[in-house]
C-alpha cells in the first residue's frame, strides 16, 4: 500500500502545481501575472432597456394559477397511471382469508354463523 501511494505521488509531482513560496525571491511564475481582465460593455440606455421590457411582455408573463392546477392534476394521474403499472405488474393480491371458530367450523364473516 506504501509503495503504491509513493508510486502515485512520484506520478502526479510533474503533473502538480509548483509549491508555494513563504517569503523570499519571487521565482519566474511568480512573476508572471495574468492580463488585465476585459473591459465590460456599458450598460444599455433609457431607449434601449425599453426594448428589452417590450420583448419580454411579448413572450407571456411565466403561467399563473390555472398552470398550477393542471400541473397538480397531472402528477396525480401520474400516480395513478404508476400504481397502476406495478399493481399490474405484481398481479392481483392473493390473499384468502378464512374465519374459523374454536372448534375449526368456518364461518361466515358478515352474520357470524357458522355454514
Amino acid at each position: 500500500m506504501a509503495l503504491r501511494l509513493s508510486l502515485l505521488r512520484v506520478m502526479a509531482a510533474g503533473k502538480s502545481a509548483p509549491k508555494p513560496s513563504f517569503g523570499g525571491r519571487p521565482s519566474a511564475a511568480a512573476s508572471k501575472q495574468a492580463p488585465p481582465p476585459a473591459t465590460q460593455a456599458p450598460p444599455p440606455t433609457a431607449q434601449e432597456a425599453q426594448g428589452y421590457q417590450d420583448a419580454g411582455a411579448s413572450q407571456g408573463g411565466g403561467g399563473g394559477f390555472m398552470s398550477q392546477i393542471l400541473m397538480v392534476m397531472a402528477s396525480m394521474l401520474g400516480m395513478v397511471m404508476a400504481m397502476r403499472l406495478v399493481s399490474s405488474m405484481f398481479g392481483p393480491r392473493r390473499i384468502t382469508v378464512v374465519h374459523k371458530d374454536s372448534n375449526g367450523n368456518v364461518i361466515e364473516t358478515g352474520s357470524g354463523r357458522s355454514f
